[in-house]
């Protein structure tokens, strides 16, 4: 009755993964992107992390769902206790057949089936999710896993997904080794307000046989402050509505309807786990639309002089007493505009950008004090992919804002495929990118690769 009420061939909120209802948020595309160039450039250890609920198994699958033949993958999406366990778990994923007891029986057909794939031109890659709860010991033996090598490449690229505390595991003095060799990583952050409006329009979209039900700008408002823009938190509350709106038989999500779930999860959450504090906001959210109200009374009444009339009325003393903060605040900095393109040649590079921010090196060719011409530039800095292009000019426009001179370059994968791509600078050789691209990281907390010159 449910989904014959709303029109749903399907629950738009079920929490199983589905392909047909891939939403390609700003992190998503980013991840995939850090995917595909870890895969296609044979790094040894990538590392896909986010909260819980926040997608990272539903990028993975949709990522291996484009794969082709000339990769071969397998899957540990479930708890492993021992090395042997997890060789055996690899060895059944990949088809390979092994009755062996002891950690060198199991890992001498991996290397023997890594080789025979190496000379197909094929590449194996192999994905374990909840990487969080893993072991040293078993952490310790997908490093050793990542040892089976020609001398020009890696014959596996490893992909651990979980929760923000791998990172800290990996960066543990007893995984040091481990830690450093993690080339590739990317942390999938929560959707934003209007994304959130997206995604839910989006799967409610794909659910309808006919028109969908509509959820008004202020449910989608409630929805986001109780979910943070988490897509697990946003089905709990959008089915939560939905259910709301079956039982006073709307088809119409409105602020109502929508607050009254979110409030119900909020207290149900409360209920099972009082420490839990993930549904604060959606309390919040409710009584702070109550308290604007009250301030914006406030402000009002503040604003009106003696007997009713507005402080701009007022003569004397008493204006002179209320305009004086004005004249002696000091201003509000404005922020420098967003650069779309690094700086061209005869301009000012440093013109309206953070002093703070070094600025990367300039792609036109540079002449020394000596007159002489500097090294060619061979690799840039890439920090976002997108295959919006309107994704990326935003990104661009946040960078610029910071004083990074960013720029976007169109580039094709290998299956014809346009990406927007937005890079912040040009160095000389792979090291000195290196170096830019792990400030870049530390400093703005975002990820960062490094890429030849004109190249994906």
């Amino acid at each position: 009755m449910f989904l014959q009420f709303f029109g749903f061939k399907d629950n738009p909120f079920k929490l199983t993964p589905d392909p047909a209802y891939l939403f390609l948020g700003r992190h998503y595309e980013e991840a995939l992107a850090h995917l595909r160039y870890a895969v296609t450039e044979g790094e040894g250890f990538t590392a896909i992390t986010g909260e819980r609920g926040i997608g990272k198994t539903t990028i993975c699958r949709a990522f291996l769902d484009t794969l082709g033949d000339g990769t071969a993958a397998a899957v540990i999406s479930s708890p492993v206790s021992t090395p042997g366990d997890l060789l055996r778990r690899i060895n059944t994923a990949l088809g390979i057949p092994d009755t062996a007891d002891t950690l060198k029986g199991l890992i001498d057909p991996l290397n023997d089936f890594l080789m025979r794939q190496k000379l197909a031109g094929k590449k194996v890659a192999v994905f374990i999710d909840d990487a969080q709860s893993l072991g040293l010991e078993v952490l310790e033996q997908i490093r050793l896993i990542s040892n089976l090598e020609t001398t020009r490449e890696k014959l596996i690229q490893i992909v651990l997904v979980g929760e923000p505390g791998l990172m800290t595991t990996l960066n543990s003095h007893e995984l040091r080794q481990m830690g450093q060799r993690v080339s590739v990583r990317y942390e999938i952050g929560p959707l934003s307000p209007a994304e959130t409006a997206a995604y839910i329009q989006h799967r409610v979209s794909v659910a309808s046989t006919g028109s969908p039900v509509q959820f008004e700008p202020a449910a989608v408002r409630h929805v986001f402050h109780f979910s943070r823009g988490n897509p697990r938190l946003i089905h709990a509350a959008c089915q939560a509505a939905l259910t709301e709106a079956f039982g006073a038989r709307e088809k119409t999500v409105t602020a109502a309807i929508a607050q009254t779930a979110v409030l119900g999860l909020a207290a149900s959450a409360e209920g099972k786990d009082p420490d839990r504090r993930w549904w604060r906001p959606a309390l919040g959210w409710a009584m702070a639309s109550c308290g604007v109200i009250v301030l914006a009374a406030a402000a009002f009444f503040a604003l009106r002089g003696p007997e009713g009339r507005p402080s701009s009325e007022m003569a004397g003393p008493d204006r002179a007493r209320l305009s004086a903060p004005a004249e002696t605040a000091a201003p509000t900095p404005v922020p420098a505009p967003a650069q779309a393109v690094a700086a061209s040649a005869g301009s000012d590079p440093t013109e309206g950008r953070n002093p703070a921010v070094p600025l990367p090196a300039p792609k036109e060719k540079a002449v020394s004090a000596a007159g002489a011409s500097a090294p060619r530039m061979t690799h840039s800095v890439q920090v976002g992919a997108y295959l919006v292009p309107e994704n990326a000019r935003k990104q661009v426009e946040r960078l610029g804002a910071k004083g990074y001179p960013a720029r976007i370059f169109e580039v094709k994968d290998s299956q014809g495929r346009s990406w927007s791509t937005v890079r912040i600078g040009d160095y000389p050789s792979s090291e000195a990118a290196r170096r830019q691209a792990d400030e870049f990281t530390r400093r703005e907390q975002a990820p960062s690769v490094v890429r030849p010159v004109g190249g994906f």
